[in-house]
Order: C-alpha cells, then sequence, then structure tokens
C-alpha cells in the first residue's frame, strides 16, 4: 500500500511519503556501506577516501618508482638536451624530433610513467562518481526520515497511527460487490451489498463505513477508540489503494477540551480555546477549529521532524550539515530553493519503481511545513570556510611537492623550459578549481578533497624517502663497481 502524504482535511499541507529515495548504481552501494557502516557520516567519508587510496596505492608507488627512474635518464640525457636547446632555440618542431629520438635512445618513455598515473586517475573519478551520488541519496533520506516522524506524530491521532490494519478493494458483480481485504499479505473475499452509510463486519479496533462522493465509492475507517480523532478513506474501484486523511472534529474538540494549556505552546493553547467554543451547527467555529487543528497538528509534526534531523545529527567537528558547503552564508536547513536546486537534475524512485521530479512531491508549503520547527537551523551558519582554506592549502603543497619532483622532466620538455612554467601556472590554477568546486559542492567534498591531498602528501614524503634512498644505495654500488673496474694508473 502507498502511504499518501496528509490533506489539508488535516494539517493544511502535504509532507514528502516515505518510500521515495535517489537511485544508487553499485558503486554509490559501494560508498553508502563504508560511510554508513562507520556511523559518523564525517569520520564515514575519510575512511571512504582512505580505502580508495589503498586501492590506488599500488599504482601511485609504482608510477612513481618508474617517475624516479626516468628522472635519473633524463638527469644522465642533461648536457645532451641543454645542447640541443642552444642547437634548436629557434625551431620548436626540430628541437622536440631530436629530444625524442634521444629519448629512445636513451631508453626514456613517459608513458611507462603517465599510465598507471591514468590508470589510478580513472579509478578515482569513477569512485568519485559514486561518492557523489551517495551525497544526494544522503541528503535527500534525512528530510524522508523526517517526514516518517512527522506523519507519524501526526496519525498517532488515527485509528492505526498510519499503518495498515487491513486494506480493502472490490469488484461489482450482478449487482452485488465482492470485497477483498489484505490481511498479513493475504487475501480474503466475501460478498457485500452496498449500502451508503452501511458498515462491514471487522475483527479489529476500526469501524469501516460505506460512502459515495461524486459517484465514486469509498470505505472511511474510524477507530473505536472515540480519542482517536483523525480518519481516512480510500477509493474502493481503484486497485491503487491510497488514504485521504480528515479530521473528526468531534472527537478532535473532546480531545483538546480534556488538556490544559501551557505556557510556551501556542499552537496547542489556540486549539484548546477552539475546542471550547466549538458548535457543529456554526460553520464559523467549524471553520476554527479545522485551523487550530492544522496549527497544532503541523506543530507536533514538525518538532518530529525536528527531533528526527538532529538525532540523525549530520555534523562533523564545527559544520552543521555536511551535506551543505562550509560557509557562513549556508544553513544547516536551506531555503526551498536552495534545497530542490540540489536535485534539479535527479529523479527520485518511488517505492514502487516509478520516477518523478522531487518538485512534483515537495512543494515549497510542504518543505516549509516539514522544517517549521527547525528555525535556528534555518539562520545558523553552516560552517566557516575552515574546510575551503585547508582543502586549497593541502591542494597546493600537494602540488608544490609533485612540481619538485619532476623539475628536471619539466624542464627539458620544451626547448625554452615552457614545461616548467606550465607547471608553475598550474601551481595556481588547480587551487582555484578547487576553491569553485568547494563553494559549490558540499563539506562532503571538501572532507574528501582535503583527505585526499593529505593522503597523497603523506604517500609522496614517503615514497621519495625510500624510493630516493633505494636508488641512492643502487647508484652508490654503480659508482664503487665502476671505479673498481678502472683503477687509477688505468684511467
Amino acid at each position: 500500500m502507498q502511504l499518501l502524504s496528509l490533506l489539508d482535511a488535516v494539517t493544511g499541507v502535504m509532507v514528502l511519503p516515505t518510500g521515495y529515495e535517489i537511485g544508487l548504481d553499485w558503486l554509490g552501494h559501494f560508498a553508502r556501506i563504508i560511510i554508513e557502516g562507520v556511523g559518523i557520516v564525517g569520520l564515514g567519508i575519510i575512511v571512504f577516501n582512505l580505502v580508495l587510496k589503498a586501492i590506488t596505492l599500488p599504482f601511485d608507488i609504482y608510477q612513481r618508482v618508474m617517475s624516479r627512474k626516468q628522472n635519473l635518464i633524463m638527469k644522465e640525457m642533461q648536457p645532451e638536451l641543454e645542447k640541443l636547446q642552444k642547437q634548436y632555440a629557434n625551431d620548436k618542431q626540430m628541437y622536440n624530433q631530436k629530444m625524442f629520438e634521444l629519448q629512445k635512445k636513451s631508453g626514456y618513455s613517459m608513458l611507462g610513467a603517465c599510465l598507471p598515473m591514468i590508470v589510478s586517475f580513472v579509478i578515482i573519478i569513477v569512485a568519485w562518481q559514486g561518492f557523489r551520488a551517495y551525497s544526494q541519496y544522503a541528503n535527500l533520506n534525512y528530510f524522508e526520515h523526517m517526514s516518517e516522524s512527522y506523519n507519524a506524530a501526526v496519525l498517532a491521532g488515527s485509528v492505526d497511527g498510519g499503518e495498515s490494519i487491513v486494506d480493502f478493494h472490490m469488484e461489482e458483480k450482478d449487482g452485488k460487490f465482492d470485497f477483498f481485504r489484505t490481511v498479513d499479505e493475504a487475501e480474503e473475499r466475501y460478498t457485500v451489498e452496498w449500502s451508503v452509510g452501511g458498515t462491514l463486519p471487522a475483527e479489529d479496533d476500526a469501524i469501516y463505513t460505506m460512502e459515495e462522493v461524486d459517484n465514486e465509492k469509498y470505505l472511511s475507517v474510524k477507530s473505536k477508540d472515540e480519542s482517536k480523532y483523525i480518519y481516512y478513506r480510500y477509493n474502493l474501484m481503484t486497485s491503487d489503494i491510497s488514504r485521504d486523511y480528515f479530521l473528526d472534529h468531534g472527537r478532535f474538540a473532546a480531545v483538546m477540551k480534556g488538556l490544559t494549556p501551557a505556557e510556551g505552546e501556542e499552537a496547542k493553547n489556540a486549539a484548546i480555546a477552539a475546542a471550547q467554543s466549538y458548535d457543529p451547527a456554526n460553520e464559523s467555529t467549524v471553520n476554527a477549529l479545522s485551523s487550530a487543528a492544522t496549527d497544532y497538528l503541523r506543530e507536533i509534526g514538525s518538532s518530529a521532524a525536528a527531533e528526527r534531523f538532529r538525532e540523525d545529527d549530520p555534523s562533523f567537528l564545527w559544520i552543521k550539515n555536511v551535506w551543505y558547503p562550509d560557509v557562513s552564508y549556508n544553513h544547516p536547513i536551506p531555503a526551498y530553493a536552495d534545497f530542490t536546486s540540489l536535485f534539479s537534475r535527479e529523479k527520485v524512485v518511488t517505492a514502487e519503481g516509478e520516477e518523478k521530479n522531487l518538485t512534483s512531491l515537495l512543494t515549497e508549503d510542504k518543505y516549509e511545513a516539514l522544517t517549521y520547527a527547525l528555525g535556528e537551523e534555518k539562520e545558523t551558519p553552516n560552517g566557516y570556510f575552515i574546510l575551503i582554506v585547508l582543502s586549497i592549502g593541502f591542494m597546493l603543497l600537494s602540488q608544490i611537492i609533485a612540481m619538485k619532483s619532476n623539475k628536471t622532466a619539466n624542464q627539458y620538455q620544451t626547448v625554452d623550459g615552457q614545461g616548467a612554467t606550465t607547471q608553475k601556472v598550474m601551481l595556481v590554477v588547480m587551487p582555484v578549481i578547487y576553491a569553485i568546486f568547494a563553494f559549490q559542492y558540499s563539506a562532503a567534498f571538501s572532507i574528501y578533497m582535503t583527505m585526499s591531498s593529505v593522503v597523497t602528501i603523506i604517500v609522496s614524503l614517503l615514497t621519495n624517502l625510500i624510493i630516493g634512498r633505494i636508488f641512492k644505495k643502487k647508484e652508490e654500488k654503480a659508482f664503487v663497481e665502476e671505479q673498481t673496474r678502472k683503477l687509477p694508473w688505468m684511467k
């Protein structure tokens, strides 16, 4: 059964139904398993990054070993390359041709050093797509959980709290109606003559009454418990069982009259006051009670939703909600336009497998009702730019280390040393690109990229140190062997 959002007759708004989510592929599920398995979102993102780095580490180390070998070859070629640069200072095409010939003769291969890096880069890009999809999924999931809590709080006043006791549909045959009811997924059938106002036999706590509205046949379900003031009905002539909820004014008024006004609970106090003056024969008092009930139910529903949001807790360190940027002008609960813009290119998938636009399910009025009790989260800064600064800083440091490691190769890639200049330009461009992404994407992205740069720096320093020592020993050994073969009197 599909649980519809609440109708105007109950709350004045509708909230996001349960069972809607952003579809995930296997990479998205991989990210979800790791991040949700850790339990704390920020730490989960760090662990996901470490797992990804562990996968790409062998390619990274191999690339660094090959790069070190190529740099040594480049140093041996350095005198020849300097001669070529002077000789063909005004002919870049000929310089490139001669340089490639010299590289081939010396055993230098750019592809050997770049191929592992390309493989590693492809893995990272693919994994990032999975992480981004999970980010969308997780962000929407918070609001879906809030909707569940909202519905549960409001529908506590209904016969079954929003969960099905039993659902009916029917078929007309020879002037009679065959009723089908589903109990614990088992279908039962019995024949009943249609009678507006008639009831169906019930063995549970509900009263099932036949109704007819605009030539459509409905079944209303009301609790036998007089303290339950919300009832629902559904169309018996359709196979899609969806509920419409309504307020039993008399029962609601009776319940409110039994409550005591409390300081600071304006919606509750207004509902109590409306109940005291309620007269079913007076339309104005009925409307007043309906309006008060709308505000009262919205308050208890949104309070439950706010409690669920804080319980799920999407914060990490100083960041209030990791699924939004670490900036002071953003808030843990964004404005409706900002919220929906994140899903403008995404489709939400229903429990039945249908794809729909989020805006067709969650209008601005519904969103405001759902987040009504989260006023503080709508105003407080989501962050203070700290992660953005850290991600740019660590990215810059990572670039500097990489540039120094490839200084010789960059110097002689072009006749005029333009390769080194290009590397310096990238030293500025890459952090700027990072900054743009960090301001546009979530703090989760900044955590991911900051951790990625930190790990890259650590791996670079360690591998450069270890590989440097290994190659230094090899060079010393080769030098000793060379000197042993050529004693001074033989030179």
